[in-house]
């Protein structure tokens, strides 16, 4: 699964987003915290929030849920815009901040239940029934009447993502839900969301572990130095920064006729030699090039052996925009 649940593209297109934010600017005295974020996460999908740390990332999600006041920008959840507070708009939102704090002597039920009431998503009856029901959904069931001082950074983690979702929140805002937690943990809170987005729910998640980013989020914004750099698909981001789309191809014999074809196919715009045989391929668009190669290679006495699409890997698109995105006019 990649981020996308229960709602189909159709739907998507036909409803608005169900957060977008639009040239967001925070300042601080004569500093600048963000400057140019735009942002837009689609219904029903986990969309990944990345950046290197001093980005703006937090900036940006506190902006967002109202804890710090913008200096400029716009910002919508499901079509409309936020106007003063928002309450009603920003109720339909959980929100888990990178390091949550409770009050040491209550205790993990208590919580729940004083937070679900500062809400008010429930009455008291129901609301005692959801504390319970979302500490078993986090794994801490065991530990609803512990003392949080005596929690540890994982069961923090854990007892945040269930605030989080107290009332069962149209959009969750995540910063760093892995935060903490062990391998199981992990594995655990990856299976929560995306079961969550599977019942039409929405996730921005912010996060450092690009590989669990990678494994759950459709699309990713990836911010530096307080502004956007780039929105997309993973895959969009790759064909963005290569200038296409990579291919690797084996031939048994590389002669120089076949490598003046290879270089002339429609759609090829680069052909680079890596060793004998095998060769890279840099084309315009992405289809399925190999039948044409095995058709080429025969034409030409040789074979194709191998040919694979070149998937980048997350960190290695992050390294690249966050290069990219590091002009010399960060500056009000």
């Amino acid at each position: 699964m990649s981020g996308r649940g229960a709602l189909s593209d159709a739907s998507r297109a036909s409803q608005p987003a169900a957060l977008e934010v639009r040239g967001l600017s925070k300042l601080f005295g004569d500093s600048l915290g963000v400057f140019d974020v735009n942002l837009r996460v689609e219904r029903g999908t986990i969309h990944g929030f990345l950046g290197p740390n001093g980005s703006g990332k937090t900036t940006t999600i506190k902006c967002v849920m109202g804890l710090l006041r913008k200096t400029s920008g716009e910002i919508m959840f499901f079509g409309e815009k936020v106007r003063g507070e928002a309450t009603q708009l920003r109720m339909r939102t959980g929100y888990l901040p990178e390091l949550p704090c409770y009050p040491v002597y209550l205790k993990g039920r208590e919580v729940l239940v004083t937070y679900g009431r500062m809400r008010e998503v429930s009455d008291r009856g129901e609301l005692k029934d959801e504390a319970r029901a979302l500490l078993n959904e986090v794994g801490l069931a065991d530990a609803s009447e512990l003392a949080v001082g005596k929690y540890s950074r994982g069961m923090q983690t854990r007892l945040g993502l269930a605030v989080s979702m107290l009332g069962r929140p149209d959009l969750l805002v995540l910063d760093e839900p892995t935060s903490g937690l062990d391998p199981i943990g992990v594995k655990e809170v990856r299976e929560m969301l995306k079961r969550l987005v599977s019942e039409g729910r929405t996730v921005l998640l912010s996060s450092h572990q690009l590989s669990e980013v990678h494994q759950m989020c459709g699309e990713v914004t990836v911010v530096n130095r307080g502004r956007t750099v780039s929105q997309g698909t993973v895959g969009d981001l790759a064909k963005r920064l290569r200038g296409g789309v990579v291919y690797r191809a084996e031939f048994d014999i590389l002669g120089p006729g076949l490598m003046d074809e290879l270089k002339g196919t429609q759609g090829v715009m680069e052909v680079r030699v890596i060793r004998d045989g095998l060769v890279r391929m840099l084309l315009s668009e992405d289809y399925d090039i190999r039948p044409r190669l095995a058709r080429t290679a025969t034409e030409y006495g040789s074979l194709l052996l191998t040919c694979e699409k070149e998937e980048a890997s997350l960190e290695e698109l992050f390294m690249s925009l966050v290069k990219e995105g590091e002009p010399g006019d960060y500056r009000p």
